[in-house]
């Protein structure tokens, strides 16, 4: 069982394809594409598997889901931010929390959150002035961690959204560095080397090999986590520990997301605690919120950034939303109303797929496993590449053009489900989904409602992949009132 037989993507030097994938992570991913279905790139001395296919993605993701575990590089780099949070852990801790947070997220609790979504959206609206410069992606920022401070934590984070959305970009961006750095290859080595000796560690000595691999899922070997990381993790820290508190302090006075984490008790894991179950620690509650609060805003904002950027050089698809948006009335949706919104949500889908919020989904087998009718050994790394699926023309017709028809339920029947995965797939499939399709049409409708935001159609704007996909230098616009 090798990956001798698999097709090497073109492009490596002496330490492999990381310059690749550091410098021009989507040409890298979309020359894996190209280069076959599956195909292997190298970081160091440890080669990856890349698959580039719906129908493999899919075996990896659904079928055999539990062969596969996150790949330890991206817990590893995500450990200061997210902790075991849901995006992070694993095994038992992630399908507990799992249990915890999925009736949170429910279609009769989302469908509540509207009328919030819309509110926060045209709070935006009155403080922005007919004539005004802004940066759309900026201020969509703004709006979406207003969405998720009101509807999943029940606070006004407006205040503060400059100073929270800076210090999650320091983050991010130290985590994007990290994942292209040889020193994570490294400590990855190490990680899988002394998970290796584990099972012949004598009894004596287990408390020490716990110690050390302990030590190895820390990030200690990757530079630049003191100074100005470390303080922007500190701010975000230090906000989602003020809401924590202040729910300890009044845990009956409002419904939302966190006053539910604090109160969610697990009925079913087998804990030994009765009917009442246990509930989360302070880090685990932490750590969960921190994921929700970073995940909650971030990918909504980019795809709704993205939004105004495509509809600015589509004018016809662009008039197709303005009706929608303009047949509610001037309190604009304040209850979800999908059929109202069927072109606006096939836009905002259509900017999902070509600039989906995670490019690639890391993950390491757990066992020796087939993929394609081939076999593979334990502890293979794979990254299922969400952008190459996306933007291979064997799924996608002609798979740059901006065309939000793609995903009418006829089309849609005609694809692979797992043709379009800005969310993931499977178990394992971004518990927010359903929130996030949700607010961004509902959002995008609000201000469209209000203002018509000039974007000029002849400027070009690169995705910056820092973690997630951003346009780089945001969106500029000038807002006309309406």
């Amino acid at each position: 069982m090798t990956l001798s037989h698999l097709p090497v993507v073109s492009g490596s030097n002496l330490l492999g394809h990381a310059h690749l994938f550091k410098d021009d992570r989507l040409r890298f991913l979309r020359a894996a594409s190209d280069t076959g279905p599956v195909s292997r790139v190298r970081f160091l001395q440890r080669w990856v598997l890349v698959v580039s296919s719906p129908q493999l993605a899919h075996e990896v993701l659904v079928e055999r889901a539990s062969s596969f575990g996150k790949a330890p590089g991206i817990r590893l780099v995500l450990r200061d931010l997210a902790g075991d949070g849901l995006f992070t852990s694993e095994g038992e801790l992630w399908r507990r929390q799992r249990r915890l947070m999925s009736p949170l997220f429910h279609t009769s609790q989302l469908t509540t959150y509207a009328s919030a979504m819309n509110a926060v959206t045209r709070r935006t609206l009155e403080r922005l002035r007919d004539g005004e410069a802004v940066d759309l992606a900026r201020e969509l920022t703004r709006i979406t961690m207003g969405v998720v401070g009101a509807t999943l934590f029940g606070t006004d984070t407006s205040e503060e959204a400059d100073d929270i959305g800076h210090a999650l970009t320091v983050a991010l961006k130290w985590v994007d560095d990290s994942v292209a750095s040889a020193l994570l290859a490294v400590q990855v080595s190490l990680l899988e080397a002394a998970e290796k000796v584990s099972p012949r560690v004598p009894r004596p000595l287990f408390e020490v090999r716990q110690r050390i691999e302990d030590a190895l899922r820390e990030p200690f070997l990757l530079p630049g986590r003191d100074g100005e990381v470390a303080a922007a993790i500190r701010t975000l820290d230090a906000r989602i520990g003020a809401m924590i508190d202040d729910r300890r302090a009044n845990p009956n006075d409002r419904a939302d997301l966190l006053t539910r984490l604090l109160l969610a008790r697990d009925t079913e894991g087998g804990n030994g605690h009765g009917a009442h179950g246990e509930g989360m620690s302070d880090k685990q509650l932490r750590d969960e919120a921190n994921t929700l609060f970073v995940a909650g805003h971030e990918t909504t904002a980019n795809a709704l950034a993205w939004a105004f950027y495509l509809l600015a050089r589509h004018p016809e698809a662009r008039a197709r939303v303005q009706a929608e948006a303009d047949a509610f009335g001037p309190e604009g949706p304040t209850t979800f109303a999908p059929e109202k919104l069927a072109y606006t949500t096939r836009v905002f889908k259509e900017a999902l797929r070509l600039y989906p919020p995670l490019v690639l989904l890391g993950r390491r087998s757990r066992e020796p496993f087939e993929l394609g009718g081939r076999s593979y050994p334990e502890r293979t790394l794979l990254f299922v590449s969400t952008y190459g699926i996306h933007m291979s023309s064997a799924v996608w017709p002609d798979p740059d053009r901006f065309d939000p028809d793609r995903s009418t339920s006829e089309r849609e029947a005609t694809r692979h489900k797992s043709a379009w995965i800005p969310f993931g797939v499977g178990p394992r499939v971004c518990i927010g989904n359903n929130f996030a399709l949700m607010e961004g049409p509902i959002v995008l409708a609000a201000l469209m409602r209000g203002a018509r935001f000039e974007v000029d159609p002849a400027r070009v704007i690169e995705p910056d992949a820092i973690a997630t996909l951003r346009p780089r230098g945001g969106v500029p616009a000038v807002v006309h009132k309406r």
